[in-house]
């Protein structure tokens, strides 16, 4: 009887020995999918050149990005299924340090894009109709998240996924 049992548990080890070998093999073939597809958590520095050291406001940001400490500007498009996703994340509410402006053809996509998404205006929320601030910073490409820091531009990314956002919100420091 202890041989009998001794042998079931060996069958058992090894099948879920091949099992893990082939769950192993699953993530490899998805992970190779998904670099195949371009979307995997890859993010792209974006040459910002001449704005560097400027103020938001000038491109017609708001005014109050020129005196905040420490930023992160994410610019999503209507027509970016990355970025619908990631309006939808911030449904709830945007974290401390993000703003948002949400580019669209005209009004009625605009509206469009805020109602599928939950995406809520407020003061760090600005809708950009017809993409004239894309345009005055030479935006072509979203989703786009700028690092501003003292008021200012200093760098950017692309934001290929939610969990990449997330990780690059910026943190204020807190005394206790």
């Amino acid at each position: 009887m202890a041989v009998l049992a001794l042998i079931a548990v060996g069958l058992l080890s090894l099948l879920v020995f091949v099992l893990l070998g082939a769950l192993l093999e699953l993530y490899r073939d998805v992970r190779q999918l998904r670099e195949a597809a371009g979307i995997l958590d890859r993010p792209l520095s974006v040459d910002i050149g001449p704005l560097v050291n400027t103020a938001p406001s000038k491109y017609g940001l708001p005014e109050a990005l020129d005196s905040t400490a420490s930023a992160l500007l994410l610019f999503l498009s209507e027509r970016c299924l990355t970025c619908r996703v990631i309006a939808s994340s911030l449904a709830q509410s945007l974290p401390p340090g993000l703003w948002v402006v949400a580019e669209s053809r005209n009004a009625q996509a605009a509206e469009k894009f805020l109602e599928v998404t939950n995406l809520r205006t407020d003061d760090r929320v600005t809708l950009d109709v017809e993409g004239k601030i894309a345009a005055r910073l030479g935006i072509n490409t979203s989703p786009v998240g700028f690092r501003i820091e003292s008021g200012r531009f200093v760098s950017a990314t692309t934001v290929p996924s939610v969990r990449y956002l997330f990780s690059i919100l910026p943190a204020p420091l807190r005394l206790t």
